[in-house]
């Protein structure tokens, strides 16, 4: 992975950002490593909490009172789905985020990018380069008393997520990364005076790797030396 602008020099400490939120992101790790599904649980979340500590970033009037706070008293809970607590989410709307299954697509042939057939060489020896893209998804839970209500929380979050999604898929190097699917309000089966609605954002990264080889292959194999001198050409008799 091409190393974005953003990423930080080695050993660089994390601090908080000007809207005062401190990162579930190591982006030093990011950078070094490349995507991971958790890393982008992660940045839904620090995305989403960015989004609703200001007023300003709210534009349903009836939502500009729910911001977030990293105290318990928030006006909104914003946490991946394995942190769902029912007695903290009852009182107040919540967006609850899930990464679900992804999928393996191999780049090249068979995974393997080839450079006209041969294998790359450099001073340290020959490689052979790989790349596959993990396809999936998050489902991010809008959660709040009432159906309209949760309809209300599921469109200003669908708005945020896809009007940024074409600076999020360029800045971030992902293949993919939209809104593909806001499902209908239902009942939340945990509580009966809560509603959700899900939404859906897909997203594509890429990750790619070298194998060092330990020898280059074999251009051509001599079968003479190898059968002492036999005549290929002359039928077996049996016996």
């Amino acid at each position: 992975m091409t190393q974005p602008d953003w990423c930080p020099e080695p050993d660089t400490p994390q601090g908080k950002d000007p809207a005062n939120v401190q990162s579930t992101v190591k982006l030093s790790y990011l950078c070094e490593r490349g995507w991971q599904p958790l890393l982008i649980t992660g940045f839904l979340r620090d995305f989403l909490t960015r989004q609703w500590v200001d007023a300003t970033n709210i534009l349903t009037p009836e939502l500009k009172k729910y911001l977030w706070s990293p105290q318990n008293n928030t006006g909104i809970v914003i946490e991946s789905v394995y942190r769902y607590q029912p007695t903290l989410v009852s009182k107040r709307p919540a967006i609850m985020i899930k990464r679900n299954a992804i999928t393996n697509v191999p780049l090249g042939i068979r995974g393997t990018i080839h450079n006209g057939g041969n294998n790359i060489q450099t001073e340290k020896g020959a490689f052979t380069q790989h790349a596959t893209q993990w396809a999936g998804s998050h489902t991010v839970f809008c959660i709040h008393g009432t159906s309209a209500a949760a309809e209300l929380l599921a469109t200003e979050v669908k708005c945020q997520v896809l009007e940024y999604s074409p600076i999020i898929r360029t800045d971030l190097k992902l293949h993919m990364f939209n809104v593909t699917q806001v499902d209908t309000v239902h009942e939340l089966e945990e509580s009966t005076e809560n509603y959700v609605v899900p939404i859906t954002v897909g997203w594509v990264y890429e990750h790619t790797w070298q194998l060092k080889l330990e020898s280059l292959p074999l251009k051509t194999i001599s079968l003479t030396n190898l059968l002492g001198g036999t005549d290929l050409g002359t039928r077996y008799q049996g016996s």
